[in-house]
């Protein structure tokens, strides 16, 4: 059996680390290894805290060590351990009577060995060692404290590594979990879009024959209800999407909807009052909106767990506006706030306020990265009972974006007028949305004809000119692309003539087909009266024609 000490320390430590103990536990050998080599007095293990500059002391051995001793931090460059931190040398010190370096702690230290534990070639922490008498440690003692060193340098690598392989492996999982879940809601969301868009026309036609107001309110209520579905569906689908690094014209309006949508139940739950003050015209933005959306979640997601942790009423306030050329979005909460010794580094990554298991520290770090991305800015203030994150985002300015129909217009009211306004075919594969649309374009005084796939659709385009054809998009058989590349194949005036609605707008197969049209596409269920302003100027023509 092997009597050498060094050789036992090493063999020892290096069992330690291919059990895969605890980096702290392999450190408390090493520091226990390397005081006995070095018969020191004292001994610890000091890190460094390369955010505030400061040396931490957190493992100690021998007698003297005070609570008030324990907690004394050096800055970069204090003492001796603060010039090997700076340095990342080994330092031995023979005699500190002399050294200018030398920060005393205890009355009865004479010498001193500091060794650099050196991480990815920065320092993180240092062994250090003191003797009571001068020349206390040599060449020898050295060169196995720096083995040990060494040692300590290879089990916190291997931790790291580690950490990042289960991350790695954890994401993978999960990335696999959530495109199953994905498509899974995204069939889920077409189904549901289907009858919504039954339901909100049927209920919409109710409306337009009401015969008093207990009937008022009582289709009122199904259209808000139909509608508040429809908001929480189109939101989850485009969050169930694999993301997309493409940049899209959006409304601040709507980004702010769809983050508000999806944790207003959750706060209205946790007694948390959620106020959505949005602009009084939607200024656009060119963003990635999933990754504007994952930012404002967690913007929302602090302040509910900030807001969980306060005894008063929780409030938290959504609010958007515009600076000369600069779009922004406030998320103001009025929680306990942030100290403000934490503020300087609320953005740095693995920087958290929140309880061990709580969370990360990297939210706050990728918002920041994706807003400086997108060419903006985010800063937070905070102060007891009042924090305010602040996104700021260039103001996009585009021709090709055009103004969306208002909802709030008046439902048009029937009319029925001594010549048609025009001929409109209604193309889906669901027979109670065909059946309601084509009720509500007849009260408008419009000769409508209904098909329920593409290909019914070809042979009514053969027999006839229709002034308008509205279409689904994803059908079984001839879809929506095809049908409008066969009908505008008869006739060419087709191609401004279309006007699509799917239930489905973020699938990227979707988006390509639309974005390549001169038509407009409702997402499902949409309002009668947007579908009717569409029409408007292909009716128009027909009538002055």
């Amino acid at each position: 059996m092997d009597s050498n000490p060094v050789a036992i320390a090493v063999r020892e430590v290096l069992t330690a680390i291919r059990q895969r103990k605890r980096v702290d536990e392999v450190l408390e050998m090493v520091l226990s290894y390397s005081t006995e080599l070095g018969k020191a007095v004292h001994g610890s293990i000091v890190t460094l805290d390369h955010n505030t500059q400061k040396l931490i002391i957190t493992s100690t051995r021998g007698e003297g060590w005070t609570l008030e001793r324990q907690m004394c931090q050096l800055g970069l460059g204090e003492g001796l351990t603060g010039h090997v931190a700076l340095t990342g040398k080994p330092y031995l010190c023979n005699d500190t009577s002399v050294d200018p370096n030398y920060h005393p702690l205890f009355e009865n230290v004479q010498s001193e060995l500091v060794m650099p534990i050196i991480v990815e070639e920065k320092v993180w922490g240092l062994i250090n060692l003191a003797g009571s008498e001068p020349n206390a440690f040599d060449d020898s003692t050295q060169s196995a404290v720096g083995l040990l060193a060494e040692l300590s340098s290879f089990a916190i690598k291997l931790r790291i590594d580690l950490t990042e392989q289960e991350r790695l492996q954890r994401h993978l999982i999960q990335s696999e979990k959530l495109a199953s879940l994905g498509e899974t809601i995204a069939g889920i969301a077409h189904e549901i879009n289907n009858p919504l868009t039954s339901i909100l026309s049927n209920a919409q036609l109710l409306n337009l024959h009401r015969g008093g107001a207990a009937d008022e309110t009582s289709i009122n209520a199904i259209v808000i209800e139909a509608k508040r579905t429809a908001d929480l569906v189109k939101n989850l689908l485009a969050f169930s999407r694999k993301e997309s690094k493409q940049r899209e014209v959006i409304g601040v309006n709507e980004l702010i909807k769809q983050a508000v949508n999806l944790t207003r139940y959750q706060l209205r739950v946790n007694n948390i009052q959620l106020i959505s003050e949005p602009c009084e015209t939607s200024y656009p933005v060119l963003v990635t909106a999933q990754q504007m959306q994952q930012v404002l979640l967690n913007l929302l997601n602090n302040a509910e767990q900030a807001l969980t942790k306060s005894e008063r009423q929780g409030i938290i306030r959504v609010e958007g506006g515009r600076k000369t050329d600069r779009v922004f979005i406030t998320v103001t909460d009025n929680g306990p706030g942030i100290p403000q010794s934490a503020m300087p580094f609320i953005f740095d990554p693995f920087f958290t306020t929140k309880n061990l298991g709580e969370g990360t520290g990297l939210g706050l770090s990728i918002a920041h990265t994706l807003i400086e991305n997108h060419g903006g800015t985010i800063h937070a203030k905070s102060e007891p009972g009042k924090t305010v994150f602040t996104i700021e985002l260039p103001l996009a300015r585009s021709p090709k974006v055009a103004p969306d129909a208002k909802e709030s217009q008046p439902l048009p009211r029937a009319s029925k007028q001594s010549k048609p306004l025009g001929r409109v075919l209604v193309v889906d594969d669901e027979s109670s949305i065909v059946d309601a649309l084509c009720e509500f374009l007849d009260l408008q005084n419009i000769t409508v004809d209904k098909a329920n796939d593409g290909h019914e659709a070809l042979r009514l385009l053969a027999k006839r000119r229709y002034d308008a054809i509205i279409s689904d998009i994803r059908m079984p058989g001839l879809d929506g692309p095809q049908l409008y590349e066969k009908a505008t194949a008869l006739n060419p005036a087709y191609r401004k003539r279309f006007l699509f609605m799917s239930g489905d707008m973020v699938r990227e197969s979707t988006q390509s087909f639309v974005g390549s049209l001169d038509c407009p596409c409702l997402s499902k269920p949409f309002a009668l009266q947007v579908l009717f302003q569409h029409l408007q100027p292909h009716l128009d023509q027909f009538s002055n024609g």
